[in-house]
This record gives structure tokens, sequence and C-alpha cells, in this order.
């Protein structure tokens, strides 16, 4: 392949012929600073330890994000009024707490996106006698499982069944 060049002046087309240098002093200087993350910070009261583990929760705190935006819907948004905003947002941090509770609470063994399924998942009926029939996608089973209710067949007492979220 040819490089070439349009001589601005004439408008004549001339080769060119590259010439490419490699800095050995400037990869040597380089080299050093391999595998090292350089962080800058305004924060110059804090140690060094606190400033990695503020850096680390950085990536927890874009998953929030992740999380508001793609599961619970917080854009685009379809209000206007500032008190109509607020409340939605308001809606999408509460949503937002309790997911990462409940995450908290299952040591991390669902996704966000598994515990949403599993959530929307559950459904329950009236059986005789004051039981309800509870069930869900296998997800929802185990959320019950971790969370240490033991459900004979799925089959509860409607006095449980008040308590549950409790």
């Amino acid at each position: 392949m040819d490089v070439e060049s349009v001589d601005e002046e004439t408008g004549e087309i001339k080769k060119l012929t590259p010439h490419i240098s490699i800095d050995e002093k400037q990869i040597a200087f380089d080299e050093q600073f391999d595998g090292i993350n350089v962080l800058i910070t305004s924060e110059t009261e804090m140690s060094d330890e606190e400033m990695m583990a503020s850096y680390g929760s950085l990536s927890r705190i874009e998953d929030c994000f992740k999380v508001m935006k793609t599961n619970f819907d917080a854009r685009p948004i379809y209000v206007w009024t500032q008190s109509h905003i607020e409340a939605h947002f308001l809606s999408c941090f509460i949503s937002l707490t309790i997911m990462r509770l409940l995450e908290h609470k299952l040591d991390r063994q669902l996704s966000p996106e598994r515990i949403q399924g599993a959530l929307l998942s559950a459904q329950c009926r009236p059986l005789d006698k004051g039981y309800w029939e509870v069930f869900g996608n296998d997800d929802f089973l185990t959320i019950n499982e971790l969370l240490g209710k033991k459900w004979l067949h799925q089959f509860v007492p409607l006095e449980v069944l008040r308590k549950y979220g409790k």
C-alpha cells in the first residue's frame, strides 16, 4: 500500500515514504509504570487506604446507576413537574435500597435481574381453611429458602403470609 500526499500549492500527488522510529529510552521509562494504576484526588486529608477504598466503591456506585436505569426504568421518564420528577426518583431510590438490602440478605447469590424476575414471578392463591398456595419461578423458591422460609409444598397459613416481608 502506498502512502500519498497532495501538495496544497500545486495539487500534485506525491508518494510519501514514512519514517518510523522506536524510542527505546521512552519505552524503558514507560515500562517501570506497567501494572501501576495512578489515582489523583483532591482529598488531601485521606489516607492511601481510605482513597483506595473510596475508589474501589466506584464500581458499586456505577452498578447502582445501571440497575436504576435498566431494572427500575429510571430513564426515560415521562413526568414534567418538579414534584413528579422528585417522586419518580425517590421511588427508584427506595427500590434500589430495598434491592441492595435483599441482595445483602441473600449473600449476593442472585443478581438484581434475577431477584427482580423472581419477585415478578411470585403469585399466590387462596385454598381452603385459611391456607394460601405461594409459588413462583425457581429463583423465587431459592430466595424463600435463603430467607429461611420453610413452607411445606408452598402452602402457607394466611397469618404467616401476612408477615412475609417483615
